[in-house]
């Protein structure tokens, strides 16, 4: 998919993944970049800004999701999180249909074996359907485990995931490849101890596998 000299807009630029995916595409040659928070365009409307007419977007890039796991099974939360991850998804993509635009989906990896019971990772998966192209990946803030590291668990489970930034330079790689379908984005398989051990000392790490027993 051609970047260079295209209107870009990218939802979900306050997220963790669109952080960092901001700066990379600023740096694309020729790039007319928006990044609408989400009062300027919520999504789960039905109006669109007058701006999105006026520019026009050819590349929409939709990070923009409820993605608090948690408290996406609140039942309390579940209709604001169909909305958010489903509704949206389809009012981007009619919008999308208007202007001629291509909608690329950030999705989840979790959505190749979806938990019925997880409305996260269902919701995610339905969305799906609204777009172009679907990048399933997964990724974590470097930091993650903290000052808490020794009380988090790293069981021997094997992820794609990595670092978020690394994740963010993946994805840009993957728009500019392919044009459509669902492209997995990820690195090397590895446990989330292998993952941490890039941020802790040996030390540190062999204290905590003899906690856990690992």
């Amino acid at each position: 998919m051609k970047l260079e000299n295209t209107r870009i807009l990218l939802t979900g630029g306050s997220g963790r993944l669109g952080q960092h995916l901001i700066p990379l595409l600023e740096k694309v040659d020729g790039i007319d970049l928006s990044t609408p928070t989400s009062k300027q365009w919520d999504i789960t409307l039905p109006k669109y800004p007058d701006f999105l007419f006026t520019w026009h977007p050819e590349i929409i890039i939709h990070a923009g999701a409820y993605t608090n796991v948690p408290e996406a099974q609140r039942a309390s939360n579940n209709l604001l999180v169909y909305e958010t991850n489903v509704v949206g998804s389809e009012r981007i993509k009619h919008f999308a249909d208007l202007v001629g635009a291509k909608v690329v989906y950030i999705s989840t990896d979790y959505a190749e074996n979806p938990d019925r019971k997880n409305i996260y990772t269902q919701t995610k998966l339905e969305g799906e359907k609204f777009a172009d192209m679907v990048i399933r990946t997964s990724f974590k803030d470097r930091g993650t485990w903290g000052e808490n590291a020794l009380k988090k668990v790293f069981h021997p489970v094997y992820t794609n995931a990595d670092w978020t930034d690394i994740i963010a330079s993946k994805v840009l790689v993957a728009i500019k490849k392919f044009n459509s379908g669902i492209i997995r984005v990820g690195t090397e398989p590895k446990t989330l101890l292998d993952l941490a051990r890039q941020e802790y000392s040996e030390g540190k790490l062999s204290l905590l596998r003899r906690q856990i027993g690992y």
